[in-house]
């Protein structure tokens, strides 16, 4: 299954990027880098953004 993380470069996002991959899912990560960082993302797809107007 294909996954989308928003807020994967954060704290608890992180982890889940991380760890969903092992569990057999491909990780899209989506953050717009406010409060996270970007080598925290280890995997995966990565879209800089948010989902706000």
């Amino acid at each position: 299954m294909r996954i989308l993380v928003a807020g994967g470069a954060g704290y608890i996002g992180s982890h889940m990027v991380k760890r969903l991959p092992g569990a057999g899912h491909d990780v899209v990560t989506l953050d717009d880098l406010s409060c996270g960082h970007r080598d925290a993302v280890t995997g995966g797809e990565f879209v800089e953004g948010g989902l706000g107007v």
